[in-house]
């Protein structure tokens, strides 16, 4: 084989090799919506270990006016199909993402206390408000 023949099967070599290692694709992220509501109708969601079905979930981000308050809040209302109230909560010093795939999440930075998420056209949630979801 000649010489300048094998260094470009090498370098043809190496690039196939560490293509796909630069190739791969990042976790999506997401900056915290501020001051923005969403609705979401669930089929199924866990609240603390007990079990819902048919339930609508109301998101409302706020945002501090640093006169009353300097913290970040999400209030949560999930109600059942006959409009009763099942939880109702404001969590502090918490954010509200939103990705591109439908899924919400509520909570700190590495630490969710509410994630819903899309399977089949179904949403689905778990709610954690102490110890977390991971």
């Amino acid at each position: 084989m000649n010489r300048i023949a094998f260094k470009s099967f090498i370098v043809f070599l190496i690039c196939i090799l560490t293509l796909p290692a630069f190739a791969q694709d990042e976790p999506e992220s997401a900056k915290p919506l501020t001051n923005a509501v969403i609705m979401r109708r669930n089929v199924f969601l866990d609240i603390e270990g007990e079990y819902f079905d048919d339930v609508t979930i109301t998101f409302k981000s706020i945002s501090p006016d640093y006169f009353f308050t300097h913290t970040y809040r999400v209030k949560v209302k999930v109600t059942d199909s006959n409009k009763k109230v099942i939880y109702n909560k404001t969590l502090k010093n918490a954010f509200l993402y939103v990705f591109s795939d439908g899924q919400i999440q509520v909570g700190r930075v590495n630490f969710d206390q509410i994630i819903i998420y899309n399977y089949d056209g179904d949403y689905y949630g778990t709610i954690r408000e102490k110890e977390g979801i991971y």
